[in-house]
């Protein structure tokens, strides 16, 4: 503990005094450039770029001084320094970028580490070399309406051209204007292993967001910080809790030296101040505070069981959001916890902060996903990509697959065009999007056709950014299929399946208007049986309605798939012939239509004869109007039944002749 102490307490007058001169100067540099702007109309446009160029130069010479002088210093200076009025932690690795992440300085073991390409700074983001996921998480924190007290700091991989992704420390600073506004940011990055002093807690986090995915408990996760603060650092005894806005206060975590019985006195103590509201007003203030036996209390509130005979304690604040709390540090001796000391506990609070919310966050994902696996419909989550993040086991098994398979597949459905994708930065946010509902078609996991109702329901953060999508399936195959059944019943024939008098007419207008526009010949038959009514008077009606269903797949045969045959009514028949060149090609399909119900048609052990009689109308030299066109094949097939039936006749008389 000493160690500690000492350690973090070295300090350097002459790099202190170095840093707030650099710091004053930028700020007056700062300043220069934007009275350069505001006064840039009395100067030639040249002039103004080579003046903002020189000053830019100067401030990136400073920042590079700066670098070298915390090198050679590094061992006598210690791990902290101070910029302005908060603590930079030092490191090899410095850069200084724009509120929006670009990099608009980097020294020279950025530009090594990071190949960096010294042309290209002020237009490469930082984001450049971080996982997006990270990158998110990072974002987040750094687009809080209140800047970070001091530095935060997390564990970060980073992509190091050259090297798989390594661990880095990563501190950032707000850089401050005269009004408090955040104006850059300051990040320091160093190897993990490189600085163990820099960071003495840092053990006591390695891990446990990966263990937090992994499925350990959040609170085992700060049961753990705790006894690494007993058990490593030696203090006697540790407590956590945590407190959301409208509920009661938590413990979350304790850990005490053996000799410090906990269920004797600690139990009793918890119980008699988590009822107190000195202890609830402590979760809500915002900075820490120091207690000791000497410090005044009222009733029975003390930080820590009388019995446990200790003298001081540091209280560490712990508050994101609608979440606050403490971590309370004790000791056995007094003066332990030092203003270095604070600052240390101070940063450690901040990464507790990320480590909780992060936790908290994982617990909602999962409570979540709990209720969501138990949901009997499909569901899924995306990413804002529309990639499959997670599916609950009804949308394996209703659409086939398995998690493994899926996860990280694009979603096939995902309505891209009624999303604007967008990948924000930090004064870009996503747009606010509701629901979207479309209507798809899916193979289903025994391979048959399925119809759903597809809702996808963007997620946005408090900053305003889409970072998932929800999206539900809901099985409407049965409405579907009936409305198919119904749709289909208005346009088709109920006795033949055949397309009756509306489709008929739709068909026939499409075709007349696609023969104008290429030139080409339409021909329209009408069709007659000429002995139907003796078919039913001797046969009965069940009889004439199978004859009528043979004639339609005789008459369906003798055609192509792009002609058309309809049942009007009773035994007529219509088929529209299209794209044709020559009035030999209609007489062939004539022809056809008569060889093919020549034969008899056996029904019920019986050869029923049938005799049919058909008139031809040919656009556009008869008609280009489809009423009159209809008229006159129909004229022209009774002129066939006239010359005795079982042959066609067309309106044009000259054509009759072969």
């Amino acid at each position: 503990m000493s160690d500690l102490t000492s350690s973090l307490s070295t300090s350097s007058t002459e790099v202190t005094r170095a840093v707030a001169t650099f710091h004053q100067l930028q700020r007056l540099l700062q300043q220069s450039l934007r009275d350069l702007h505001a006064e840039s109309s009395d100067l030639e446009s040249a002039q103004e770029q080579e003046l903002s160029q020189s000053l830019e130069r100067v401030t990136g010479r400073l920042h590079h001084i700066l670098s070298e002088l915390t090198d050679l210093d590094r061992a006598d200076v210690g791990s902290v320094s101070v910029l302005g009025d908060v603590a930079v932690p030092r490191g090899p690795i410095h850069l200084m970028t724009s509120r929006e992440g670009v990099v608009m300085m980097a020294n020279d073991a950025a530009v090594d580490a990071l190949k960096m390409d010294v042309a290209k700074i002020g237009t490469v983001e930082i984001a450049k070399w971080i996982p997006y996921e990270e990158w998110r998480l990072i974002r987040q924190q750094l687009k809080s309406v209140d800047p970070p007290r001091g530095a935060v700091s997390w564990v970060v991989n980073m992509a190091l051209p050259g090297t798989d992704l390594q661990r880095m420390m990563c501190s950032v600073v707000p850089m401050l204007d005269q009004s408090r506004n955040v104006t850059a940011w300051h990040w320091e990055l160093r190897m993990q292993q490189e600085s163990p002093r820099s960071h003495p807690f840092a053990t006591l986090m390695e891990g446990l967001e990966t263990e937090l995915l992994n499925g350990q408990s959040l609170d085992c996760c700060m049961e753990r910080i705790c006894e690494g603060l007993v058990n490593t650092f030696e203090y006697p005894f540790v407590w956590m809790a945590t407190m959301r806005k409208g509920q009661r206060i938590q413990l979350r975590a304790h850990a005490s030296m053996p000799a410090l019985d906990w269920d004797v006195h600690g139990l009793s103590w918890w119980s008699s101040i988590s009822r107190q509201d000195e202890l609830m007003q402590a979760c809500v203030e915002a900075e820490g505070s120091l207690v000791s036996r000497d410090t005044p209390h009222t009733g029975e509130f003390s930080w820590f069981p009388t019995a446990f005979h200790l003298q001081e304690a540091y209280c560490v604040p712990l508050g994101r959001g609608d979440l606050s709390g403490l971590l309370v540090v004790c000791s056995r001796m007094p003066n332990v916890f030092d203003l270095p000391v604070q600052r240390s506990f101070e940063a450690l609070g901040h990464q507790i902060e990320n480590v909780l919310v992060r936790g908290m966050e994982i617990e909602q994902f999962r409570h979540h996903s709990a209720v969501l696996s138990a949901v009997p419909g499909p569901v899924c989550v995306t990413d804002p990509r529309g990639r499959i993040e997670w599916m609950n086991q009804a949308f394996s098994r209703t659409l086939g697959g398995t998690s493994r398979q899926e996860v990280g597949t694009p979603l096939r459905s995902f309505p891209h065009a009624q999303f604007q994708e967008a990948w924000p930065t930090f004064d870009a946010t996503a747009k606010a999007v509701g629901s979207v509902k479309t209507e798809i078609m899916e193979k289903g996991s025994n391979g048959e056709s399925l119809v759903f109702e597809q809702m996808v329901t963007p997620l946005i953060d408090a900053q305003g950014f889409t970072i998932h999508y929800v999206v539900s399936l809901h099985d409407v195959t049965i409405r579907a299929v009936a409305e198919m059944q119904m749709k289909h019943q208005a346009y088709h024939d109920s006795l033949t399946d055949l397309p009756n008098r509306i489709m008929f007419e739709d068909r026939l207008r499409l075709g007349l208007a696609q023969a104008r526009r290429d030139g080409t010949l339409l021909a329209l038959l009408f069709l007659d049986l000429d002995n139907f009514k003796t078919i039913n008077d001797q046969h009965g009606h069940q009889i004439g309605d199978r004859l009528l269903r043979v004639v339609a797949k005789r008459l369906v045969s003798c055609v192509r798939t792009t002609d058309t045959v309809s049942r009007l009514s009773g035994d007529e028949f219509t088929i529209v012939l299209q794209g044709l060149e020559r009035i030999q090609d209609i007489r062939q399909v004539a022809r056809k239509i008569l060889g093919c119900l020549s034969p008899p048609i056996p029904l019920d052990g019986q050869d029923i004869p049938v005799q049919i009689s058909i008139g031809i109308a040919v656009s556009p030299n008869d008609s280009t109007d489809s009423q009159n066109l209809l008229a006159m094949a129909d004229q022209a097939m009774y002129r066939a039944k006239d010359f005795g039936g079982q042959r066609w006749c067309f309106a044009t008389a000259e054509w009759n002749i072969e």
